[in-house]
């Protein structure tokens, strides 16, 4: 009897399933932080709470490339009925939240942020100015994760 032939699973799908496995990440679903909505390899949708305002949602959902990881990553928020990025009306907004989530940067498929990989490119001085918030492999998934849950959640979060 020949054995079945197994699909292979990358070395990055195989960090980032250990990376959600994990407690970090577990930790975070169960204080309804975030959660993981699907994975279709290398993309994945989690959902990110936001604290509450009026007329806005509990939750963002993200659309995230992780192709290269658990060096690097990327996600843009979408709208979970059609999987398109946001529009700008549907942003969340602030003074520093709004500058995070620009419609005109990535064309609304990145954050504007230095835990981002897409903006980290040409913004050295990110490395310095924002080290502790940078993208930390070791963390993985969860360093994107738990800066932009504290930006939904912070004072500076207007709603969208």
């Amino acid at each position: 009897m020949e054995a079945a032939l197994q699909p292979s699973i990358s070395p990055e799908e195989l960090a980032f399933a250990e990376h959600i496995a994990g407690a970090r990440f577990q930790s975070g679903v169960d204080d309804g932080r975030w959660r993981l909505v699907s994975t279709t390899w290398p993309t994945a949708i989690i959902a990110i709470s936001a604290a509450p305002r009026a007329n806005s949602p509990a939750e963002f959902f993200f659309r995230f490339q992780l192709d290269g990881y658990p060096s690097i990553a990327t996600a843009g928020p979408i709208d979970p009925k059609t999987n398109q990025a946001l529009t700008a009306e549907m942003l969340p907004k602030g003074e520093i939240v709004g500058s995070a989530f620009r419609a005109d940067w990535q064309g609304g498929q990145a954050l504007y942020v230095p835990w981002d990989r897409l903006s980290i490119v040409g913004h050295e001085e990110w490395r310095t100015k924002h080290g502790a918030k940078l993208w930390n492999e070791e963390e993985g998934i969860v360093s994107y994760l738990r800066h932009t849950h504290e930006l939904l959640n912070s004072e500076d979060y207007q709603g969208v």
